[in-house]
C-alpha cells in the first residue's frame, strides 16, 4: 500500500510528481511504502541521513532527543 499523499503536509503526489524523481519513498516493516514531498524531504533530511523513521503513514514520527534535556539552564560563565 503506498500513501496517496505527503504525510506531513498532506500534498498530493499526482502522476506528475510520480514521474519525476522529487519525491522520497520511506519503506516500512509491512511493506507499505510512504511517500515524502520534496519540501518536508528537505526539512527533514538529518533525520533521512541519520537512519531515522521520518514519517509514520498518518503523522510524523516522534522526535529522538540525542541527550536528556537539564532539567534547568546551566548559567553561563563570564568570559576571561
Amino acid at each position: 500500500m503506498e500513501t496517496p499523499a505527503c504525510p506531513l503536509c498532506a500534498l498530493s503526489r499526482t502522476p506528475v510528481a510520480v514521474a519525476g524523481l522529487q519525491w522520497s519513498s520511506q519503506h516500512e516493516s509491512d511493506s507499505s511504502v510512504t511517500w515524502i514531498c520534496p519540501t518536508c524531504t528537505r526539512a527533514q533530511l538529518w533525520r533521512i541521513e541519520s537512519l531515522l523513521a521520518v514519517a509514520t503513514a498518518y503523522a510524523p514520527a516522534a522526535a529522538t532527543p540525542l541527550r536528556p534535556t537539564p532539567l534547568r539552564p546551566t548559567p553561563l560563565r563570564p568570559a576571561a
